[in-house]
């Protein structure tokens, strides 16, 4: 991969099972989870830590439209319809 390249552009170069939609950090579709190597992803921007707090990610949840690889990384896609997606819903006040 070319230093500049984001996980979506390898999509295209290596055919991986990632897919995505806006390449602009809103919808959240590209959603990876990172397994080994975050160390070799370019650090998350502003508009992409907004959404996965929105979406109420987990540490090492990135989305794949943002991350500019460096090195050796291992991802797991992780589809809309993913269980890990769900959001706990918080108890309603009685």
């Amino acid at each position: 991969m070319d230093r500049d390249d984001t996980l979506v552009d390898a999509t295209f170069r290596y055919d991986l099972p990632i897919r995505y939609r806006c390449e602009r950090a809103v919808c959240a579709t590209c959603l990876t989870e990172v397994l080994q190597g975050e160390e070799n992803l370019s650090p998350p921007t502003a508009r992409e830590k907004q959404t996965l707090a929105t979406i109420k990610a987990k540490p090492n949840w990135r989305l794949a439209c943002q991350c500019q690889v460096a090195g050796d990384v291992k991802l797991d896609y992780i589809p809309i319809t993913d269980e890990r997606r769900r959001v706990p819903r918080e108890p309603e006040n009685l």
